[in-house]
């Protein structure tokens, strides 16, 4: 029976065209397949990190506003920024980046610098 048609298709130049179109349907049919496996990688990545928020992380919205998580309700997907006393209130799926948490006591980094007259004073007094 398949004889029959490839001989059939053989006279009407129909396989000519046939394995391009075999081709082009492979292609696109992997392309399909390609992004939507991306787009479901994305999505994982994106609802374990929206599981993994909790209160005292700062965060930045996919505006570029930087915050810190000060409640989040997971039934309504609103999750409630505090930027600098400010609270507000934004939807999950705005958080585009979260970084550690915050520590509840506000730490300064100091640098021990030494004034040019002090060095020198304790460098001759070595010397002496």
């Amino acid at each position: 029976m398949f004889e029959n048609l490839i001989v059939l298709a053989a006279r009407s130049g129909f396989s000519s065209w046939l394995p391009m179109i075999l081709i082009y349907a492979v292609l696109i049919g992997g392309m399909f397949w390609w992004t939507s496996r991306r787009r479901k990688q994305m999505a994982q990545r994106q609802e374990e990190m929206h599981n993994g928020l909790v209160k005292g992380a700062s965060v930045v919205t996919i505006g570029g506003l930087h915050g810190i998580v000060d409640s989040v309700d997971n039934d309504k997907k609103v999750v409630t920024l505090d930027v600098e006393g400010v609270f507000l209130p934004f939807d999950l799926r705005a958080i585009a980046k979260i970084g550690p948490v915050a520590s509840s006591v506000d730490t300064k980094i100091t640098a021990d610098v030494k004034k040019p007259d002090e060095a020198d004073k304790k460098d001759t007094d070595k010397e002496k």
